[in-house]
């Protein structure tokens, strides 16, 4: 996977900018496609959990906008001299990235990025705050439930569920959303495997 990433940026870096990339502009399109994508592939992951849809064809799609931001983004930052056309490619999918983040609210947007990479903590702390607001309640909700889920808290999400039943009229039970956690608990350990992170905490 990670292979592949770099030469996606590379390809990306040829296609986005005038004449080849130097060595910086490759490690800059590198890492900002690496970041990009998975705050993308997380986000849009939790977009379908709250509001429904395929979430494997949800993670992939957001993983690619962030790619595709990050690494035009990454390159340009490498580069001497500015580059319309990359710029506006770069600005085109960051446009999509900040729908879904205004989608889930800022907070559980960040609070997805730290749970793939199994900040609990810090996860649990941005549910808190965006189950604070009416706008993104529910979003809140559901990071507090997934993070609970993957670590194994049992209690607290038992104690959790019957507000996730109020506030979501898809869910009828506390089984049907454990349910739901569970799958989306793989899901998760999948877009941690893709990026090269430890699928377990």
């Amino acid at each position: 996977m990670r292979k592949t990433r770099h030469l996606i940026s590379l390809l990306l870096c040829t296609l986005v900018l005038v004449g080849a990339c130097t060595a910086n502009q490759q490690e800059g399109a590198a890492k900002g496609a690496g970041v990009g994508a998975l705050a993308g592939a997380a986000g849009s992951m939790m977009t379908a959990l709250v509001f429904g849809g395929n979430v494997g064809e949800a993670a992939a799609r957001g993983a690619v906008y962030g790619a595709s931001a990050g690494a035009v983004g990454g390159a340009v930052a490498g580069s001497s001299k500015d580059n319309a056309e990359a710029q506006q490619r770069a600005a085109k999918q960051q446009k999509e990235l900040e729908k879904l983040r205004k989608k889930l609210g800022d907070d559980t947007f960040s609070g997805m990025q730290a749970l793939v990479q199994c900040k609990h903590e810090v996860a649990l702390a941005y549910g808190k705050t965006a189950a604070k607001s009416n706008k993104y309640k529910l979003s809140g909700l559901w990071l507090q439930a997934l993070t609970l889920e993957d670590q194994g808290n049992v209690s607290e999400l038992d104690q959790l569920a019957p507000e996730i039943i109020s506030a979501d009229s898809r869910i009828d039970s506390s089984e049907q959303a454990i349910q739901i956690l569970e799958n989306y608990k793989q899901n998760l350990q999948q877009i941690r495997a893709q990026f090269d992170l430890p699928e377990t905490c």
